[in-house]
């Protein structure tokens, strides 16, 4: 294969990954809050950190292979679509019984700082060697 035949292949991958990732999270975001298997409140907003930093991690590696190297307006609006995605499934959540909550979305939205963070970090990381 040549150069820019894996490229688009790792392209088209991280597309699905972030488009898959994305799905489960809506769903599993919209369980009824009698499911057995989510979070308790001792670990709750770690779990949306965690989640939502992998969703933005996602989202700048996808568009990353996708356009070129991104500069910090790109991560800035990588922030602002993820942080914004979390206040909505916030909202959503509401007609299937679970809590909208300020903390939860506050939770989201630094996850996604340091899903940013990593991803540059890693890119450095990978652009040294």
């Amino acid at each position: 294969m040549t150069e820019r035949s894996n490229r688009n292949l790792y392209t088209k991958i991280s597309q699905l990954v972030l488009a898959g990732y994305w799905i489960a999270l809506f769903v599993a975001t919209h369980l009824p809050p009698t499911t057995p298997f989510l979070p308790g409140p001792a670990i709750d907003k770690l779990v949306h950190a965690l989640v939502y930093a992998v969703l933005a991690g996602l989202l700048a590696t996808a568009w990353e292979l996708a356009a070129g190297v991104l500069a910090l307006r790109h991560l800035c609006w990588a922030w602002v679509v993820v942080a914004m995605y979390g206040a909505l499934d916030e909202i959503t959540q509401i007609p299937v019984g679970r809590e909208c909550s300020f903390w939860d979305w506050s939770a989201d939205a630094i996850g996604a700082v340091v899903g940013l963070a990593l991803f540059v970090g890693i890119r450095r990381l990978m652009a040294a060697t």
